[in-house]
């Protein structure tokens, strides 16, 4: 079973840019690559760290800590030092509402 939730309207994420979320006590991380959205966990695999505050290039977003490196379409971790991917969740938009899907 899954639930919706609206997160923003897309005009609040420029391209290129990244917003923190707090879902259901877990902290998601909007990126808008091209005018595309995806949403991955936003805690470093690594250390735990906050990923709104790295960089985002393309699809890649830098920790700001230590510096690993993952897809943000996919969560997939790119370098270490982080070893494991970030969760990814799925996001529609509707009317220009970002909307997240959560598996219960």
């Amino acid at each position: 079973m899954s639930r919706i939730i609206r997160l923003s309207k897309t005009f609040e994420i420029p391209d290129g840019g990244l917003r923190s979320f707090n879902v259901d006590g877990e902290k998601v991380l909007v990126a808008n690559v091209r005018g595309k959205f995806y949403a991955v966990e936003d805690r470093c695999t690594h250390m735990g760290y906050p990923l709104y505050l790295g960089s985002l290039d393309g699809k890649v977003i830098t920790c700001g800590f230590h510096y690993a490196k993952f897809d943000v379409t996919t969560g997939k971790v790119l370098s270490l030092p982080a070893h494991n991917s970030l969760k990814a969740y799925k996001v529609t938009i509707e009317n220009s509402d970002i909307l997240l899907e959560l598996q219960e």
